[in-house]
Parts: structure tokens; C-alpha cells; sequence
């Protein structure tokens, strides 16, 4: 896009260039080689052996260059007369990184075109003359893409791609004229720090600039349970920023502490050499301002200058420390670690100046940099291109001059850096003080921002008249007339809600119980009969042949006295009814069923009970009723999981539910007749390891990772990757890779799901495309090279699940999708956009309950059925059952 005339090489490149070279020279010179500049190129020339490393006498090619790499013989004498060479290559950084790992291989698959073979390892020395050695194949196979796509451009050179900004432009020589480009497009890559990923986000809602993002800004609304939003920088309030030039406060600002005495910190560093060499630092003591400096001429002198930060902070114990950046504090880490000094008073000090921007304050600038920040604000630099790379630059040319200009330079930027950290401390404590009254400074949770004092009048009354148009305004308002009381028995003042005496519950039924003959406490005791009687009202809802009814029962019975324990005991019957709750089984039955079946709320179903049987209940107490019934089907539970693990098929999916504002888990696993679900806090799938342990069938599930380590065979949801395949497919339609490999795909899977609609699962209709499978993965999978990130993607997941993907064909009865779990989870779906969040202990519960009732609609038997005649197994007796058809036969399963 860019020819060589557009380039500006910047100080720091030179420098790292040259930095770079010296390494080489001292290197070559105490190898005792004489090697200048080495080009390979990519015929195969004579190589000349001098002292072990060799250079090539051959005319330069296009095609492959490498640029400052050396190659040293590691076998002499071969069969080809080809001595056989190692590539090395140089780094300033005293450790390996990325690109070195990259151009390394680089130059071992350039090698490989002049000796015919690829060599086995290479070399990168370090800034300190240290080797690391590198296997090549690894990175070799993850360039090839790369190399075959840049060998396409030469011979059909592509459109010019869009400029994006990213962080790598500053080390870049063309990022002056990547910016003139990004500045004229109005380019949202300009925005400091956007990831790829929302800019593909959205370029697919069409927004490609600055301006057009700033109108996607919505101020949304507080949270009506108060919970607390998470602070996130929000690219489309900064865009907005950019374009009206406001300051936007997001939320309240964070209030900055003033003290008698405030030090501002600044640290510069040598990344490369891991070398902390000035610590500057402004001190304001009641007013007075002093500038101090530690400077560390030697990597020696790193400790002294340690010593000596330490000792000043010492001086002033409740003093904070303001910096900007997380830098200061990882380098504070990294000396207290490294010089056996506790920097834990230090860092609990420390105030890092960019958490009361971040999220919060919005400045019409591209970044949160410190330099973009304070530019705006009218602090300056005395070097207009002082920045953090060109004070590395700064070093260097230090350490290999010794001129005394550098040193100068970087102490003024260290101290103008702190300088204009208390400039922009004082700026935000006056935005947090005034912000009301600036007209400047907008607030980004009102819509319309700040306003002046007249026009917030005019709101408040506007409001105020739009209150009465609620529905409750006419009940909840101020009434001073009062009206005329009307008589007590006036049709008027009657209710129109029937009230029910709880005291005065007509009794249908009264059943006398035998009295207790023994203690319970002293067995073998006989009870002395007592003349007093014990009684309890039960309530609970019976069949009838039209319909159901509320039946009250009063037992009765004489109570007993032990003479050994001095207590007075009621009949067996009544104690066996308990003290807690005085509804019966089939009105716990009905309540569940309209919680678990029909997915109802705990107040429509007591407001619906109250209708029904006119029996006021409220919310808790239905809640407490359902709990109540789940601890009688505990064992049902224990069976249902015995069943489903006897399965030589199990099914078995998660998905995410609310806790009281925390996003959980749960899971669930069915044989498709019998369901029991999980709950967990994570999405750690240790739970379905401890459900399936010893489990020899087959489990089908979705492509979570946390399934694939349970130890028994497994077949994974083509479903799923049908879906993942024509979403990828949709989303990239010029994806010429992936459609003709989704193409293949549907001409393997399609012949085998029309042989199941015919056959069914049988191994013996299935297991002939085998073959066929065996031929996708020669001609697609394996040993093919994509240039498509998203292909790659499917290569490798296609390559991880090939025993997983095709189980269904070498088993009978195995299905491929994993729909009987998703069917499973539908309900909770269901009753997630209902209730919206769940108890933290409820949910344990209601797991129970919803296990049960899913395991009757797999078996196709009538829930409240199951629940009414207080069955505990499954399947239950229908014949019994029958006497219900009167009422069930219009009962939704």
C-alpha cells in the first residue's frame, strides 16, 4: 500500500536496528568469523565454510530474503556434498519472544530450499551473548500458510487493504501515513485499544467510523434491584466525546484524596535488559514542591537506586502515591521481589490515577494515554515526540555514546511526566467538584446530559404531570375531602373477594384416632390414659367425578401421660401428620404441578388458590409446600440416576441460570426415559465425571471441552455443528475455503442421516460409510493447508473429534444429535424468562421436582398423576390411575 518514499523510520527502530547489529558483530567476532551482511536466497548456491558458519555466494532473488541471520554448519561430510546447516538469528531482548520464534523459522524454512531438507533446530542469541535453542517443524507448519499466501500475492497482487490501527502502528515506519489515512477514513480503529473482534462487530451493523458510532450511544437504565453494573470502557460514549467535544461522566466520579503531602511517581525502564535505571518522583510537603531523581548509570546501581526510593517513601508513611498505569506498580513488584524488600506497604499506597478515568470519564481523545489525555487538557512536552519507545531510544544512544543531551533528555521527560500527572490529578478533582455547574461536562446516565437549573425546573414539572397518568395515581394520591362513611350493611361496602376465617374452616370430616398405648421415648412404657384430647386440622384436595375439592379433616384422639419422662404425648396419627404444615399431599401435588408443569409464579399460583378453594396462601408458604413434597421424592431421584446409568445411552448438557444475580450451571443427563439434573456454581464439569464414573456406554454431548476427559465412549451433536457450520457459512459468505469444504461436509452426512430415515440406526445399514469417512478426512482434513483462520479452526476441530463424530455408525441405536438433552433443559429456558433469577437454595429443590416431572413427560405419564397417588416410582400403575381419568383426562402433561 506503502512504497519505501512514505516511510519514516522512527528513533527507536534505528536504535533496536543498531542495537540488534551489535549483538551480531560481537557474536561473529568472538566466533572468530569475519561474515558480513548475509543474504539466502532461493536457489541452491555452493555455501562456503568458515570457521563453522556459513554465507552464500548467489545473486539475489525476490522472492526469499533473510535479513541479519547466519547459518552454522552442523555436519560436514554428506553423502550430497552438501555440508548440512542450522540457521541462528539475533535479538536484543534477553529472552525468546514471538517474533523471534517466527523469523527463526523463517530463516530454517529458507534454509531448507538450498540444503533440500528442513533443518531440525535453530538458534536465537540474546542481548547477552546467551543461546536458546528452537525446534523448527513446530513453527515451519504454522508459517507455510502464511509463506503460500504471500507467494500468491507475487504473482496476483490483492486489492489494497483497509488501514487499522492497532498497537503494533508505533513501532511501525509507515504509521505516519497510516494515520493521515485512518484520520481522513474517520477510521474507528483510531479509538485506543478496540480489539479486532468489535470491530468486526460492528462492521457488521454497518458502523465504520468515529461519527457513525457515536450515535449508538444509549443511556441505559439502573438496575431496579440496585445491583451494581461492572465499570466498562464503552467505545461509542468515546466516540460521542470525540464528536460533540464534551467531558462525559459515567456514573459518580472517584473521589481523589488531598493530603498535606502527595507524591507523583514515575518510573522509566530498558524492557529489553529488564533494567529499572530512574526513578523519579514529585513531592508536594504543605505546598512545597521538590523534584527528585534516581538515576542508575550501571545495572549495578539498580539496587542503590531501590535503596534509596525505599528509604524517601519511608519518610512519609500516610502519604499516597499517585501513577498512571499499571506499570509502577508490576516494576515495584518486580525490585521488592528482586532486592528481599516488602513492597507490600508501598503497593497498598499506591493510586493508580487511570481507575478514575477508566470507564468513568470520557475526554474527546482517541486513547486514555497519558500523553493523549493531558495534550487535551494543554499540558505539553518540552520533545514534541517524547513517548515511552523514544525514552528506550533515548537510553541506548546513552549507553553507547555516553553523551550527556540523553541523560538530560529523559530526566526532563520523567519530571514533566510527573509534572503533568499532578496537573491532570487537579483537573479531575475540579471535573468531580464542578461538574454540575460546567457546561462542558455532560452527565452520560441522563439523556440530554447536564442541564441549567430553569430547564431541570421544567422537567421536574413535567414530570410530575406524567405521574398522573399512571393507573395507580387515583389510589396512592393525597385525598383532603373525605366522603361519607357507607353503612355497615350496604351492598356497597361488602367486598367483592369472599374473606376466609382460618378460625371458622367448616369441617368435612372428623376422624377419631386410637390413643397412644406406649411411650415413644421409653418403649415398653404403657401411657396413662388422659381425658384431654389432641386434635389437628388437615387440609388437602381430593378427586371427585367432577372435578377436584378442598376437604378438611379434623382428627381427633385422647392424649397419654408417661409417667417416666413426665410428658403428655398425642395419638401415633396425629404425630405422624407433624407440626409444621397443615396441608395435606394432594394440595402439595396441585401446588407443584402448577409450579413445575405449568410453570406458573409462586404469587399466580397462591392467587389462584385463593380463587379456586377460597384459601388464602401466600407466596413463602407455597414456596415452603413445594421444598416440602421434594424431600419425599428424594429416593425417586436416587432411582431415576440408577436407571439412567444402567442405560447403554446417556445424554447430557448444561446451560446457565441466574442465582440471585450470578450466572451458574446446570446439567443434566437422560437416557431418554429417565431425567436428573445438577447444579453447580462453575462451569467445571467435575460433576459429570463424579455422575459417570465407571459408566461403559456412550454419552452424546455438545462440544464443551469439559465432557471430553469423562472416560467412556462419546458421540458428539452433529446438530450442533451443523448449526456452528451454516452460521460460519452465513456470517462469511465470501469464504470460498469454507464453502467448498461445508460443500464435502454435506455430501459425507447427508447419505448417512437418508440411510437412517430408511433403516434406522443399525450398524449394519451404517457401517459401510466408513469409507467414506476415511476419504473426507484424506481429501480435507489432514495434511491440507488453509489459508482461512476459520477453516483452520474447523481443521482442527474436525481433526480433535474424529473418533467422537462418527460413533453412530459403529454402534446400533446411537442417535447423532443430542436433542433429548436440550429437550430436557427446554423448560428451564422456559421458567428462566419467567422468574428471571432463583433462590440459592430453592433451586436444589426445584431441580429435584423438575427431574421427576421431566422423567413422566419422557414416559408419557400424567405429572400430576405421578405426584397425587404419592407414587415414588416410575413407571407408576395406570390401573390406579384410572380413577383420576375423570379429572387428568383435561390436565395439560
Amino acid at each position: 500500500m506503502f512504497d519505501r518514499s512514505q516511510s519514516q523510520p522512527n528513533d527507536f527502530e534505528v536504535a533496536m536496528e543498531h542495537r540488534k547489529a551489535r549483538v551480531r558483530q560481537d557474536y561473529l567476532r568472538e566466533s572468530g568469523s569475519c561474515v558480513e551482511g548475509i543474504d539466502i536466497l532461493v536457489c541452491r548456491p555452493q555455501l562456503n565454510l568458515r570457521n563453522g558458519i556459513a554465507s552464500v555466494d548467489a545473486e539475489k532473488t525476490p522472492n526469499y530474503i533473510t535479513e541479519a541471520a547466519i547459518y552454522i554448519c552442523v555436519q560436514k561430510d554428506t553423502s550430497s556434498g552438501y555440508a548440512t546447516y542450522e540457521p541462528a538469528i539475533f535479538t536484543t531482548s534477553g529472552s525468546i519472544r514471538q517474533d523471534d520464534r517466527a523469523e527463526i523459522a523463517f530463516a530454517g524454512y529458507v534454509l531448507s530450499k538450498h540444503q533440500g531438507a528442513e533443518p531440525l533446530r535453530g538458534k536465537v542469541i540474546l542481548a547477552d551473548a546467551s543461546q536458546v535453542s528452537v525446534r523448527l517443524s513446530d513453527g515451519i507448519s504454522r508459517l507455510l500458510p502464511k509463506i503460500k499466501l504471500l507467494e500468491q500475492w507475487l504473482i496476483t497482487p490483492p486489492e489494497p487493504p483497509v488501514v487499522v490501527i492497532n498497537k503494533h502502528c508505533p513501532y511501525c515506519e509507515f504509521q505516519h501515513a497510516c494515520m493521515r489515512v485512518a484520520e481522513k477514513d474517520d477510521s474507528i480503529s483510531q479509538l485506543g485499544r478496540i480489539s479486532e473482534k468489535e470491530l468486526r462487530r460492528l462492521e457488521k451493523k454497518g458502523i465504520f467510523t468515529i461519527k457513525q458510532l457515536s450515535y449508538l450511544y444509549r443511556p441505559r437504565k439502573k438496575n431496579r434491584r440496585g445491583k451494581t453494573s461492572p465499570i466498562v470502557h464503552k467505545y461509542e460514549l468515546q466516540a460521542l466525546a470525540l464528536r460533540t467535544g464534551n467531558i462525559y461522566l459515567q456514573g459518580d466520579a472517584v473521589p481523589i484524596p488531598r493530603t498535606d503531602s502527595e507524591i507523583y511517581l514515575d518510573i522509566e525502564s530498558d524492557p529489553d535488559r529488564r533494567f529499572h535505571y530512574l526513578i523519579g518522583i514529585l513531592l508536594i510537603e504543605h505546598g512545597v514542591l521538590r523534584r527528585l531523581q534516581f538515576w542508575a548509570d550501571h545495572e549495578e546501581d539498580e539496587r542503590t537506586i531501590w535503596g534509596e526510593f525505599v528509604t524517601l517513601i519511608g519518610r512519609y508513611p500516610g502519604c499516597p502515591i499517585y501513577h498512571y498505569g499499571r506499570f509502577e506498580r508490576s516494576v515495584i513488584e518486580q525490585l521488592g521481589k528482586a532486592y528481599e524488600t516488602d513492597a507490600e506497604p508501598i503497593l497498598q499506597r499506591l493510586f493508580n490515577i487511570n481507575s478514575c478515568i477508566y470507564g468513568r470519564v470520557y475526554l474527546p481523545v482517541r486513547s486514555n494515554g497519558l500523553k493523549d489525555i493531558c495534550q487535551f487538557l494543554g499540558f505539553s512536552w518540552t520533545s514534541s515526540n517524547a513517548s515511552g519507545l523514544q525514552s528506550i531510544a533515548w537510553r541506548y544512544w546513552y549507553d553507547v555514546s555516553g553523551n550527556q543531551d540523553y541523560r538530560q533528555l529523559l530526566l526532563t521527560y520523567n519530571y514533566e511526566d510527573c509534572e503533568n500527572l499532578r496537573f491532570l490529578v487537579e483537573k479531575l478533582r475540579d471535573i468531580a467538584t464542578n461538574a454540575t455547574r460546567s457546561p462542558e461536562i455532560r452527565f452520560a446516565d441522563v439523556e440530554g446530559g447536564s442541564t441549567t437549573e430553569r430547564a431541570a425546573d421544567i422537567v421536574n414539572r413535567f414530570n410530575a404531570l406524567l405521574k398522573s397518568a399512571h393507573g395507580s395515581y387515583e389510589q396512592s394520591k393525597i385525598i383532603l375531602k373525605k366522603k361519607p362513611k357507607i353503612a355497615r350493611g350496604s351492598q356497597e361496602g361488602k367486598s367483592s373477594k369472599s374473606q376466609v376465617n382460618h378460625t371458622e374452616r367448616r369441617v368435612h370430616k372428623v376422624v377419631r384416632v386410637r390413643r397412644g398405648i406406649t411411650c415413644p421415648r421409653h418403649p415398653g412404657r404403657a401411657l396413662k390414659w388422659k381425658e384431654s384430647e389432641a386434635t389437628r386440622t388437615i387440609i388437602d384436595l381430593v378427586f371427585t367425578a367432577n372435578g377436584i375439592k378442598k376437604v378438611v379433616t379434623k382428627y381427633i384422639g385422647k392424649q397419654g401421660f408417661c409417667t417416666a419422662c413426665h410428658s403428655l404425648w398425642n395419638p401415633p396419627a396425629i404425630r405422624r401428620l407433624g407440626t409444621v404444615q397443615d396441608y395435606g399431599h394432594g394440595l402439595q401435588a396441585w401446588l407443584t404441578y402448577h409450579r413445575m408443569a405449568l410453570c406458573l409464579p409462586f404469587s399466580k399460583i397462591a392467587q389462584l388458590f385463593e380463587e379456586m378453594f377460597s384459601e388464602r396462601i401466600n407466596s413463602s408458604q407455597v414456596c415452603s409446600l413445594i421444598e416440602q413434597l421434594s424431600r419425599y421424592y428424594v429416593p425417586t431421584e436416587k432411582l431415576l440416576l440408577k436407571k439412567i446409568l444402567a442405560s447403554p445411552i446417556i445424554h447430557a448438557d448444561e446451560t446457565t441460570i441466574n442465582i440471585l444475580g450470578t450466572s451458574q450451571y446446570v446439567w443434566v443427563i437422560t437416557d431418554g426415559s429417565h431425567v436428573v439434573f445438577r447444579h453447580t456454581e462453575g462451569r467445571d464439569a467435575k460433576v459429570m465425571h463424579e455422575l459417570l464414573d465407571g459408566y461403559t456406554g456412550v454419552l452424546c454431548s455438545d462440544f464443551y471441552s469439559g465432557y471430553d476427559s469423562v472416560n467412556c465412549a462419546q458421540q458428539k451433536c452433529w446438530a450442533h455443528l451443523i448449526r456452528d457450520l451454516n452460521d460460519d457459512l452465513r456470517k462469511s459468505p465470501f469464504d470460498a475455503e469454507l464453502e467448498i469444504f461445508v460443500s464435502a461436509v454435506r455430501d459425507l452426512i447427508v447419505p448417512i442421516f437418508e440411510a437412517i430415515e430408511k433403516y434406522g440406526l443399525k450398524k449394519r445399514n451404517l457401517h459401510k460409510f466408513k469409507k467414506d469417512v476415511d476419504r473426507f478426512y484424506d481429501q480435507q482434513i489432514d495434511n491440507k493447508q488453509y489459508r482461512s483462520s476459520l477453516m483452520n479452526t474447523y481443521q482442527k476441530r474436525f481433526s480433535k473429534y474424529r473418533d467422537k463424530l462418527f460413533v453412530f455408525i459403529e454402534r446400533d441405536g446411537v442417535p447423532w444429535n443430542n436433542n433429548m438433552a436440550e429437550r430436557a433443559l427446554r423448560h428451564i429456558a422456559v421458567q428462566r424468562k419467567i422468574s428471571g433469577s432463583f433462590g440459592k437454595y430453592g433451586i436444589l429443590r426445584y431441580l429435584l421436582l423438575l427431574g421427576v416431572t421431566q422423567s413422566c413427560r419422557f414416559q408419557k405419564n400424567r405429572c400430576y398423576s405421578f405426584c397425587f397417588l404419592e407414587n415414588k416410582t416410575l413407571p407408576f400403575s395406570k390401573a390406579k390411575a384410572r380413577l383420576l381419568v375423570g379429572v387428568c383426562i383435561n390436565l395439560p402433561d
